[in-house]
């Protein structure tokens, strides 16, 4: 065997690596947000009709997410209602959104969205607390391994191109 199926075999080691170091970190940190926040996908919209989502918060330490999307043009409302119904988070806007509340007690929190346009839309919705954003600031910690990953996978990419390289060299010699 040449050197560059070595260089080969090498590169093509770091990047299946890289693949399950991310895939490792992943899916923890993925089985978190699922617990932690309520997702709403390719949801129909009617004009001047409404969306309700409904989570249950525990920790009021950490802020809660919210990112909506959708169509374009489209103008919506989005209001925060607490356990009591007390509004602690509203605005409007158009086409996306992406904001962060902090919850006040424990408890069911709702997040309603309002098709304000004349126009049938679809939304999607990311409502929740996600691991690793914090009050101020964002805990890159809890990334890390998913990001090593990336990196190694990267890594593994630029071998097997490297290797290819070597390769065609070596054919022509």
């Amino acid at each position: 065997m040449k050197r560059g199926h070595y260089v080969l075999i090498a590169g093509g080691v770091i990047f299946i690596a890289g693949l399950v170091l991310t895939v490792v970190w992943a899916l923890p940190l993925a089985t978190e947000i699922q617990k932690r926040t309520t997702i709403l996908q390719g949801r129909a919209l009617g004009a001047g009709q409404d969306v309700t989502v409904t989570l249950g918060v525990a920790d009021t330490s950490k802020p809660l997410t919210i990112v909506i999307s959708g169509g374009s043009g489209i103008e919506m409302n989005a209001r925060v209602l607490d356990p009591d119904g007390d509004q602690i988070f509203g605005t409007t806007f158009t086409e996306a959104m992406s904001q962060a509340t902090d919850p006040t007690v424990p408890g069911m929190y709702q997040l309603v969205i309002t098709n304000q346009s004349d126009s049938d839309t679809t939304v999607d919705v990311l409502f929740g607390a996600i691991p690793g954003v914090g009050e101020q600031d964002i805990d890159t910690q809890i990334f890390s391994g998913v990001l090593a990953g990336l990196a190694i996978i990267i890594a593994g990419i630029m071998v097997l191109i490297g290797g290819t390289v070597v390769v065609i060299a070596d054919r022509r010699r």
